[in-house]
């Protein structure tokens, strides 16, 4: 399978509505059609939206905004994909003999890994889940297996130890910016050459020295200046050795629903030891940047709790300066995010964000997330207001997990005995739970932009609101007995003080 040529993009028409069918890259690009990536799973689909992104961000770079926005709307000729793809035709063959895509020929492995592995969070080996099952995918179709392949390298943690993961860390979030449907979202994700020159100071495209690394391999022991990487090179970034194993007859893939096709049933892969020095300008998430010590510390934004995506907005969406000074952390928020408040400035454009990533504990993964926020018009003209609402929450939540935690433990200096239940583990969760849907209510309302003061006050009483009542359901329980009722008085006074103080 070609990339460049065949069909494998997983589509359903009319937004999602219609027929399933496999697209070709060009039928995407050069054709009409409201098609939406159709997989069953939402990191896979997420995936594959990114492959198609950093294809297109690497062969069709556009020089200007004027030039971006004309792709929004108006599809590639055939002469000009033609003229695009022709300089890479052998880079993205998934089973070229001697240079397949995301691949290493020719790799020295003890037992062949099962297929399920390159789909991340399945269970494999000795592990167990509740709702899938170890060889629940014995097989993957090349379509499939191109997009987890991807995946695996740019997305995920690594394989385990003595593995490498990728330039954005183990487990990072990814984040970009939704159209109206494929066509459009992947061009809204590409960028400018002014502002992948921002990133990259010395970027000039040049296909004979930027290449990916199936075309020329990192070198064993190698040290690597991540300043040295091109754009195509760390935008398909494979830190692993990995070669696909074919089954010996044609069979459905697994996955995605089809006619019997060439499908693989596992893989080889080894461990290679190389260094990359630096940080490489990832432009599919958040960078923060904090100082510690004097020294400058950089890491991509990733999911470390189960807090809701919205606790993270202001670092997706408002970019802010480290200041050493003051102990503030610095973010860079991805260049599509940052991209589409500079074309919509002065524009009635709302922003959608595709978000998503893997709550992980080193590589073994926890959790999925993967969520679709939307931001009403006029976020780009004060970002400021976006992370004054997520601190009021961050503010919200933490007095009622103090105030729980208080009354649970008791105040022992005062002679106050505690609950003695962990009800303010319940009390964060529920918080999360009940406030989730508010916070994205409030983002997705042009009234919290063109009316700031009144919609900021009535988004902080309701969610004093919920912290009271969460407190008094959590502590009406143990009110009956005498002994508890001072501890939870005091804890009671000690919430509404600090709600008093951090929300307006």
């Amino acid at each position: 399978m070609d990339l460049l040529t065949s069909a494998w993009i997983p589509v359903r028409a009319d937004r999602g509505a219609g027929a399933f069918c496999l697209l070709t890259y060009e039928e995407l690009l050069c054709h009409g059609g409201t098609w939406v990536i159709s997989l069953p799973r939402d990191d896979l689909e997420l995936a594959g939206l990114q492959l198609l992104v950093c294809m297109t961000q690497v062969l069709f770079l556009p020089t200007e905004d004027a030039a971006l926005r004309q792709r929004f709307n108006q599809p590639l000729s055939p002469e000009a994909f033609a003229d695009g793809v022709r300089p890479v035709v052998n880079w993205f063959q998934l089973d070229h003999p001697t240079q397949p895509f995301m691949q290493t020929r020719g790799i020295k492995a003890k037992d062949r890994t099962p297929i399920q592995k390159l789909l991340i969070g399945l269970p494999d080996g000795n592990n167990h889940a509740f709702f899938n099952e170890v060889g629940e995918v014995q097989r993957l179709g090349a379509p499939a297996a191109a997009i987890a392949l991807f995946n695996q390298a740019a997305n995920s943690p690594s394989f385990g130890g003595g593995f490498k993961g990728g330039l954005r860390g183990g487990s990072p979030v990814t984040t970009l910016v939704a159209g109206h449907d494929l066509r459009e979202t992947v061009w809204r994700n590409v960028l400018t050459l002014p502002r992948v020159r921002q990133r990259l100071p010395q970027y000039e495209p040049d296909w004979t020295r930027d290449v990916p690394t199936w075309i020329k391999p990192i070198r064993e022991q190698e040290v690597i200046q991540s300043a040295t990487i091109g754009l195509a090179r760390g935008l398909f970034w494979q830190p692993a050795h990995v070669d696909l194993i074919a089954a010996d007859a044609e069979a459905p893939c697994d996955l995605i629903d089809g006619a019997p096709g060439r499908v693989y049933a596992g893989f080889n892969k080894e461990k290679f030891v190389f260094t990359v020095e630096g940080v490489w300008p990832h432009p599919h998430g958040a960078l923060k940047t904090d100082v510690k010590k004097g020294v400058i510390e950089q890491k991509f934004v990733s999911f470390t709790t189960t807090a809701p995506a919205w606790t993270h907005l202001s670092e997706w969406v408002v970019p802010r300066t480290v200041d050493a000074a003051d102990s503030q952390v610095g973010c860079s928020p991805a260049g599509p995010v940052v991209q589409a408040g500079e074309l919509g400035r002065g524009r009635s454009e709302p922003l959608r964000l595709l978000i998503g990533g893997y709550r992980t504990n080193k590589a073994s993964v926890l959790q999925r997330r993967h969520e679709l926020m939307s931001l009403a018009t006029g976020w780009q003209d004060d970002k400021e207001r976006l992370r004054q609402l997520v601190d009021l929450g961050k503010a919200a939540k933490t007095a009622l997990r103090g105030a729980l935690y208080y009354a649970a433990q008791g105040a022992s200096d005062r002679g106050l005995p505690g609950i003695g239940a962990a009800i303010h583990e319940v009390g964060e969760q529920q918080f999360y739970a009940r406030t989730e849907s508010l916070f994205y209510e409030v983002f997705d309302n042009e009234l919290t932009f063109k009316a700031w003061n009144t919609a900021k006050k009535q988004f902080a009483a309701t969610v004093v609101a919920q912290c009271q009542a969460l407190f008094k359901e959590l502590t009406d329980p143990y009110a009956h007995k005498p002994e508890l009722i001072p501890i939870i008085a005091a804890a009671r006074h000690s919430l509404q003080r600090k709600l008093t103080e951090n929300l307006p």
